[in-house]
């Protein structure tokens, strides 16, 4: 099995705003992002999956009409919850409550928000409901966003959710996973690359 970790294309966001859950549009030339983020995948995908967010729906769509594919679309794959802080910029957010999350963004939740264990599980409980009933000889596109992308490598590489920063994961990245079942146990390839 080969999963395409699809990053969605670029936000009107203004800069420095805080926002996971918070639903987005598209920067205007979004379709230019859409055909070069296809030019990517460079392999027929035989399913796709993506977050319910517009920014990630309006890039599945596309890349189903383009694979001649259906979505599959699924709440674990949105991003962050950060609670309070949606939409605020990040100077606007108390530093108290900031920097207490910051020491330990992995089990700490944001206020009325999600720590970063919490969609980590999520992610968990998508991956292993494909890998349970997805055909083995199949690649799928998964449009998200770069925290659950990050998870994904975490998890499938076996590294801690501290080191996940350390993946550059641009606006239309695609990263590669290679999966392998042997008997009853998985085994992942991470192919990272972000162009």
């Amino acid at each position: 099995m080969e999963l395409f970790l699809i990053r969605h294309s670029t936000p009107k966001v203004p800069a420095g705003m805080c926002y996971g859950r918070t639903d987005l549009p598209l920067v205007s030339d979004f379709q230019k992002e859409f055909v070069k983020i296809f030019s990517k995948l460079k392999a027929p995908i035989n399913r796709i999956y993506s977050s319910p967010s517009r920014r990630c729906k309006e890039l599945a769509e596309f890349l189903s009409k383009e694979s001649n594919q259906t979505v599959e679309y699924s709440d674990l794959l949105m991003e962050l919850n950060f609670g309070s802080w949606e939409g605020k910029l990040w100077n606007e957010i108390p530093r108290t409550e900031s920097d207490y999350w910051m020491k330990d963004f992995v089990n700490q939740r944001t206020p009325n928000g999600e720590s970063y264990l919490d969609l980590s599980k999520r992610i968990s409980d998508f991956l292993d409901g494909i890998l349970k009933t997805i055909p083995s000889n199949s690649k799928i596109g998964i449009v998200t966003h770069a925290g659950a992308i990050r998870s994904f490598l975490c998890q499938l590489a076996s590294i801690p959710l501290e080191s996940g920063f350390r993946f550059d994961l641009d606006y239309g990245s695609v990263s590669k996973i290679s999966i392998d079942k042997n008997g009853t146990e998985f085994f992942s390839k991470v192919v990272y690359w972000n162009r």
